[in-house]
C-alpha cells in the first residue's frame, strides 16, 4: 500500500514537468521558426517589394481606367447635351411673306343716336408684309409675328346728303402694324405638301393721314387673325407657301375733326383680308 502512494506521488510530480518541458520546446521551436536567414529575408524584402509594386500598380491602373470611365461618362453626356440643343434649336424658323389686302369699308355712328353718320372708303388694294419668327413642335408650330399693311382712305359718303367727298392723292394715307402672337396646325407635317390652318391674336396700331373735315389720327385696336394656306417642303430646313387671311379689329372711338363733343365709333375699323406668298427658313 505504501508502494502504491509512492508510485502515485511520482507520477503526479512528473506532469507539471513533462508540460513544462513541451511549453519550452515549442517556444525554442517558434524562436527558430521566426529567424530567418539573411538571404531569406532577401527573398522576402523583394518578394514584398514586387507585391507592393504590383498592387502600386493595380491601383494605378484602376485609377487611370475610372478617370477615363469618368471622362467618357462626360463627353457622351455633353455629346448628348449638344445634340439635344441642336435638335432643340434646329425646330425655330424663320418667315418672310408679303402680297395685297383688301382694307375694308366701315360705317362710322354717332354714339349719341347709334346712327351711321359717314362711310369710310378705301378704293385702292393695300399692301401687306409680314415677317415673324416661331417653333415647330410637329404637327403644331407657335409664332410671334409682325405684319404691315399700307393703303390709301379715298373718299368718305356722308349719309345725310348722300354726298362723296373726293380725298387728293397727297392725303389719305393709312398704316397699319400688326403684333401678333399665332398658332398654326399642320395636317401632313411630314409631307412635301401639307394645307394648314392658324389664330392668332393681338394688336394693331393704325395711322391715318387727314382728309376734309377728318383730321389725322393714330388709335390702337384689338386684332384677331384667321389663317388658311398650303405649304411645300422644298427641303427639310426651306419651306414655301402661300396663305390667305383675315384680320378683324375691335371697334375703336374718334371724332369729327370739327371741334364738337360728338364721340363717334367705328365698329368695322381697320378690318382687311388677302392673300400672301412666303418662305419659311429653319435655322
Amino acid at each position: 500500500m505504501f508502494k502504491k502512494k509512492i508510485l502515485f506521488f511520482i507520477f503526479f510530480l512528473t506532469i507539471p514537468l513533462s508540460s513544462c518541458s513541451l511549453r519550452k520546446n515549442n517556444t525554442k521551436i517558434n524562436q527558430i521558426k521566426n529567424q530567418k536567414t539573411p538571404e531569406e529575408k532577401k527573398i522576402s524584402n523583394v518578394i514584398e517589394g514586387k507585391e507592393k509594386e504590383t498592387l502600386s500598380e493595380e491601383l494605378n491602373i484602376n485609377e487611370t481606367t475610372f478617370k477615363q470611365n469618368k471622362s467618357m461618362e462626360m463627353r457622351i453626356e455633353n455629346d448628348h447635351q449638344v445634340k439635344s440643343f441642336e435638335n432643340y434649336r434646329k425646330n425655330f424658323y424663320l418667315n418672310f411673306s408679303f402680297g395685297y389686302s383688301s382694307l375694308k369699308n366701315y360705317d362710322v355712328y354717332n354714339t349719341s343716336t347709334n346712327k351711321a353718320i359717314w362711310d369710310d372708303r378705301y378704293t385702292e388694294l393695300g399692301r401687306s408684309i409680314e415677317i415673324g419668327i416661331g417653333y415647330d413642335f410637329g404637327k403644331i408650330r407657335t409664332e410671334i409675328s409682325y405684319a404691315q399693311e399700307n393703303g390709301r382712305f379715298d373718299e368718305y359718303l356722308t349719309y345725310f346728303d348722300n354726298s362723296i367727298t373726293k380725298i387728293e392723292n397727297d392725303r389719305g394715307k393709312l398704316h397699319k402694324d400688326f403684333y401678333i402672337i399665332n398658332t398654326y396646325y399642320d395636317f401632313r407635317d411630314s409631307k412635301k405638301f401639307s394645307p394648314y390652318i392658324g389664330l392668332g391674336i393681338g394688336f394693331v396700331n393704325s395711322v391715318q393721314d387727314s382728309a376734309p373735315f377728318i383730321p389725322e389720327y393714330v388709335r390702337q385696336a384689338f386684332v384677331t387673325q384667321l389663317k388658311a394656306g398650303l405649304s411645300y417642303k422644298f427641303s427639310d430646313e426651306n419651306i414655301f407657301y402661300i396663305e390667305g387671311f383675315k384680320r378683324d379689329a375691335k371697334s375703336h372711338t374718334t371724332n369729327d375733326g370739327l371741334g364738337t363733343s360728338y364721340i363717334y365709333e367705328v365698329k368695322d375699323g381697320f378690318d382687311s383680308s388677302g392673300v400672301q406668298v412666303g418662305f419659311r427658313k429653319m435655322i
